[in-house]
């Protein structure tokens, strides 16, 4: 299973699937799951031992003179340094550290 797979091309090498006998299905789910997904998150939050969703933000960026550089991450899979950029949160009035998922 692939998920967000965050570059528009994608390689498959169907050879070497076909010889591992892996099935390759294409399928875009995104429609109405916004709602489920906040609820799973917000009924996580409390639990100790529950998903820390907060690493999932990866850049934080604050203020309207912060803007380009927000765009220009989020449309990165990886930083200059090698790490990913899994989501990048932009608040163009607030408080950077104040974002939520």
């Amino acid at each position: 299973m692939l998920v967000g797979m965050g570059h528009p091309i994608q390689t498959i090498h169907l050879g070497a699937a076909a010889l591992r006998g892996l099935d390759v299905f294409s399928v875009s789910r995104y429609a109405n799951t916004y709602a489920e997904n906040i609820e799973i998150v917000q009924a996580n939050q409390d639990l100790s031992d529950g998903p820390d969703f907060s690493k999932l933000v990866t850049y934080r960026f604050k203020g309207l003179e912060e803007a380009v550089k927000a765009f220009e991450m989020a449309g990165k899979t990886i930083d200059a340094d090698g790490k990913l950029v899994l989501k990048v949160a932009f608040d163009s009035l607030g408080d950077a550290s104040d974002l939520k998922l």
